[in-house]
């Protein structure tokens, strides 16, 4: 049996493609507080976005990451590729500067909140996740009377509590509980 010429051109790429994922070199982690922080094996995560790593099957609840702990994990592993998806809870209030944002769903009614790159590197961050630093929170409407609306861009730093990851191969999306504005907010942008 005879293999199309544009199959095995295919399959070649991928394996290319894995090879050279597999031999690149890895980047620093950021923060590193404990030894529940992931350690990647060499060449197997090339990390771009800020956060504190860590590995969801080896961290236990009672880990500092950063200056937060492991309140709960769920883990389980998604039967197509074997990849940890589930939740992370963090207790313990963290300040952020960033910028509000709109849901990407324009029918969702709810207050999310970007963390620049100084706040989201210090964040923990589920190994292998490479999404934004973006959040809503689970008490919206006291952070929509804090920051506004939800809108987009208007520059602030909050304090947050219960930052939560919610790992999944979907549409899944962090969430934090609203604790104050220590600045900027809709209040401090200038009216027309």
């Amino acid at each position: 049996m005879r293999i199309p010429e544009r199959l095995t051109s295919l399959l070649l790429a991928l394996f290319v493609a894995l090879l050279v994922a597999a031999c690149g070199a890895p980047q620093a982690d950021g923060e590193a507080s404990s030894d529940t922080i992931a350690r990647a094996a060499p060449g197997l995560e090339t990390a771009s976005r800020p956060g504190i790593r860590f590995d969801p099957d080896t961290i236990r609840v009672g880990a500092r990451v950063g200056s937060l702990v492991l309140d709960s994990i769920a883990v389980r592993h998604a039967i197509v590729d074997s990849v940890a998806v589930g939740t992370a809870r963090f207790a313990g209030a963290i300040e952020l500067s960033g910028a509000t944002m709109r849901h990407p769903d324009p029918d969702a009614p709810f207050a999310c909140f970007e963390a620049d790159d100084p706040s989201a590197s210090r964040l923990p961050r589920w190994q292998g996740d490479e999404r934004r630093a973006w959040f809503c929170f689970e008490n919206g409407a006291e952070a929509a009377r804090a920051l506004g609306p939800p809108s987009d861009g208007v520059a602030a730093t909050i304090e947050i509590d219960r930052f939560t990851i919610h790992r999944g191969l979907s549409d899944e999306v962090n969430s934090a509980r609203f604790v104050r504005l220590v600045g900027g907010g809709a209040a401090a942008e200038p009216g027309p």
